[in-house]
C-alpha cells in the first residue's frame, strides 16, 4: 500500500504564491508514493495541469441549490479535484459540522468519484479523560464499517499547529482503535505538527499509511523533503 502524503494549504496563498510553490516543489520532489495538494477551492482549476493531484478542503452536503457560498462535489470535480478533505476539526468547530453532515458530504463526493479524506481527532480534554477511543468511534459511526473504501486522517486537535506531537504509542493506540471499526483494510494518515524533522519517525514507527501536512506544507522545499521520505 503506497503512502499518501497530503499538503493542506488551508486559507493560505495567492496565485503567484502557489505558482512559485509548484515550481519549487517539482524541482525538489523525488517520490514514488502518492502526493496530493489541497488548495483553496478558488485555485484548483488554475493548477489542475501542474502535474500534481489536487484536493478540495471541504464540500457541500447538498448536490445543488440555493446554498450561497457553498461548493458542490460536481464543481470540485469540474475544477480538477480528485480528493477532498471533510470533517477537519477546524470545520467541525468553526462551521458547526456534525457527523451526519460529514456523512452526507462523503456520499456527495463518492457520487462524483472524488476520494474523501475523513478527518477525526480528539481535543486535549477528551485525551486527558481517556476517552479518545470512544470519541473516534463516535466520529466514524456514520460510515459503513463493512463496505466503505476509506481514507481516514487522524489529527489530534491538541497537536494541530502547536508543535506538540503524540507519542508513537499514543498514535498507534488511536490508529488501532480506528482500524478496529472497519471490517476491511483502510488507509489511515496522521496529521498534527508534521514536519520534515519528524515525518520519517512517524512513518517508520507507527501503523500509518501517510501524512496530512498543514503549516509545513506551505514551504515547497520542506514539503518536498517530507515526500522524499516515503
Amino acid at each position: 500500500m503506497s503512502n499518501l502524503i497530503v499538503a493542506n494549504f488551508k486559507m493560505h496563498g495567492s496565485h503567484a504564491f502557489i505558482e512559485d510553490w509548484f515550481t519549487n516543489f517539482n524541482q525538489n520532489k523525488t517520490s514514488s508514493h502518492d502526493v496530493v495538494v489541497a488548495l483553496p477551492a478558488s485555485y484548483i482549476a488554475a493548477f489542475r495541469n501542474y502535474g500534481i493531484v489536487l484536493s478540495g478542503q471541504n464540500v457541500s452536503a447538498y448536490e445543488s441549490g440555493a446554498f450561497t457560498s457553498q461548493i458542490s462535489a460536481e464543481m470540485l470535480k469540474d475544477s480538477g479535484a480528485d480528493y477532498c478533505i471533510i470533517g477537519h476539526s477546524e470545520a467541525r468547530e468553526q462551521l458547526n459540522e456534525s457527523n451526519e453532515s460529514i456523512r452526507e458530504k462523503f456520499d456527495q463526493l463518492k457520487r462524483m468519484q472524488i476520494n474523501p479524506i475523513v478527518c477525526v481527532g480528539e481535543s486535549l480534554q477528551v485525551k486527558e479523560t481517556e476517552k479518545t477511543k470512544d470519541h473516534l468511534r463516535n466520529q466514524l459511526s456514520v460510515l459503513d464499517s463493512e463496505t466503505e473504501d476509506l481514507i481516514v486522517a487522524y489529527e489530534p486537535i491538541w497537536a494541530i499547529g502547536t508543535g506538540l506531537v503524540p507519542t508513537e504509542k499514543e498514535i498507534d493506540e488511536a490508529i488501532g482503535s480506528i482500524r478496529e471499526i472497519f471490517k476491511k483494510p483502510i488507509k489511515v494518515l496522521y496529521g498534527g505538527s508534521v514536519k520534515a524533522s519528524n515525518a520519517q519517525i512517524l512513518l517508520d514507527n507507527t501503523d500509518i499509511n501517510g501524512l496530512l501536512v498543514g503549516g509545513a506544507s506551505l514551504n515547497a522545499q520542506e514539503f518536498a523533503k517530507i515526500a522524499q521520505l516515503c
